[in-house]
């Protein structure tokens, strides 16, 4: 009796144990990934159209080479672009000490004329900025394998487009409707408020989706 008694209590302290331990062991579980929202019917339709126009660059037999051509094209107009920045700054940083130390004894119409010149370098600076962005923007597209594509129609943008313009982001069309909407200097950008982000479907998109030419 009395050994029944004790491997009674040693089997009721084992449990204990177990009982005690397991809500730690549930705490240590890490959490689950929340559900992604529900998709509007909106991004529905361009998710499916972004995987088409994605289907068909696949299909290209002579897209990877056209992708190899414009990268190098990107890669050379970005090493044509910083030389010519950085005299530029150079020179304009030059220019500028040199007023400052003479500035004194300078004719108001000459002072108004360097303003200018000052003002418009900058702008040009500003420019060259811009288009340095979207060549860096260009060449990641083409990394990721979402090069070529219209980032408000998501149609293919035509080859001889992209050789003319390589960091160009929509196609002709698409182009000159933006233009009418918001003005010729506005610049696109790929989180427009009149339609669903191309970025984030850019995002969604390569966990499904891949241009890998050894992917059955």
């Amino acid at each position: 009796m009395a050994t029944t008694k004790k491997t009674t209590t040693t089997t009721a302290k084992a449990k204990k144990s177990t009982e005690t331990k397991k809500p730690a062991a549930e705490k240590a579980k890490p959490k689950a990934t929340p559900a992604r929202e529900v998709l509007t019917p909106e991004e529905k339709a361009r998710k499916a159209k972004l995987k088409e126009t994605l289907a068909l660059l696949k299909a290209d037999p002579e897209w990877p080479a056209f992708l190899e051509e414009q990268k190098k094209a990107l890669l050379d107009l970005r090493d044509k672009m910083l030389p010519n920045m950085q005299d530029v700054t150079r020179d304009h940083l030059r220019s500028g000490a040199s007023n400052v130390s003479s500035s004194s004894g300078q004719h108001i119409g000459d002072a108004g004329s360097e303003a200018e010149v000052r003002d418009l370098t900058i702008r040009l600076l500003g420019k060259d900025r811009e288009q340095l962005f979207e060549i860096d923007e260009a060449l990641e597209r083409i990394r990721r394998g979402f090069y070529g594509i219209c980032e408000i129609s998501l149609d293919p943008i035509p080859k001889k487009r992209l050789q003319a313009r390589p960091f160009c982001r929509l196609t002709v069309k698409c182009q000159e409707e933006f233009e009418k909407k918001y003005g010729s200097y506005a610049n696109y950008k790929a989180k427009n408020s009149d339609h669903v982000g191309f970025s984030g479907l850019q995002n969604d998109m390569e966990s499904v989706f891949s241009l890998d030419e050894s992917e059955e």
